[in-house]
């Protein structure tokens, strides 16, 4: 139905070299560095689906560039704090004894979408070791966006996510709004929020799984759509469209360093 959908609304087939001509009219150039948010429901047709996107954008950065994508795998947390759903407690030692620890190559996505889920297997993609809050790269400075994604606070200073904003990275917003521009919590960390709450996640150490505690902001992405908003009507912001989707591209140093001074206030 969905494929059926995208079809009746597409005139022209949209393909590797169409989207990333468009990607270069909006301003996405060789050398650029992107992280990606997408829901490609959103989309029109597109000839290669998942894939071509990633194509098409890796295409209109090159190689000198670089494309990242936010990989979470939130399900890998303590099931004592699961709430929309909850499980019955008595279900909780069985969790505990039996969730695979995170791996890199193996843990997939939970509820991110499929361009993600299909980048993090791509040649040549990097992936963070982050259990809860890992990003994926692919380009020139795949490896240091990735290493060294600190256990604690994983979308803070020791985040791909600070390396993102060194770089000077554009958020492209392909299909979705505010509410799933990871980029943000960076801006909660930069506001100097400090409500932290303990977290704990599987991983492997020393070969033996366990259940890893770590600090971490009590985010909340209930205001980033109104940040995101304001910040679009100060800014003059015109949103746009590719592949047939509702598109937003941001610079990310802007946006977080206005979004900052919006959420300490």
């Amino acid at each position: 139905m969905g494929e059926k959908r995208a079809i009746n609304r597409t005139k022209i087939p949209n393909t590797v070299d169409s989207i990333c001509k468009e990607l270069h009219t909006l301003g996405i150039t060789a050398g650029d560095t992107v992280i990606l948010h997408s829901a490609l429901g959103q989309a029109g047709w597109v000839c290669g689906g998942d894939v071509a996107v990633i194509k098409a954008f890796q295409q209109a950065v090159t190689e000198q560039g670089n494309l990242v994508m936010p990989t979470q795998s939130t399900n890998l947390s303590d099931p004592a704090t699961w709430r929309n759903p909850a499980v019955p407690k008595s279900w909780w030692p069985t969790i505990y004894e039996e969730m695979p620890a995170y791996h890199p190559d193996e843990t997939p996505t939970f509820f991110m979408g499929v361009i993600p889920e299909t980048f993090r297997k791509m040649p040549d993609v990097r992936r963070s070791l982050h259990p809860k809050y890992s990003f994926c790269a692919w380009g020139k400075n795949a490896a240091l966006i990735t290493e060294k994604h600190a256990l604690n606070f994983g979308f803070g200073e020791q985040s791909p996510l600070a390396r993102l904003y060194e770089l000077k990275a554009k958020i492209v917003l392909l299909g979705v709004d505010h509410d799933k521009n990871t980029s943000l919590h960076f801006a909660e960390h930069q506001a100097g929020i400090r409500k932290i709450r303990q977290e704990k996640s599987p991983i492997i150490k020393n070969g033996v799984k366990v259940w890893q505690a770590y600090d971490e902001l009590a985010y909340n992405s209930d205001s980033f759509i109104k940040v995101g908003r304001q910040y679009e009507q100060e800014k003059g912001h015109q949103p746009t469209t590719l592949a047939g989707a509702p598109t937003k591209i941001f610079d990310m140093c802007d946006l977080i360093d206005y979004a900052s001074l919006v959420i300490s206030e």
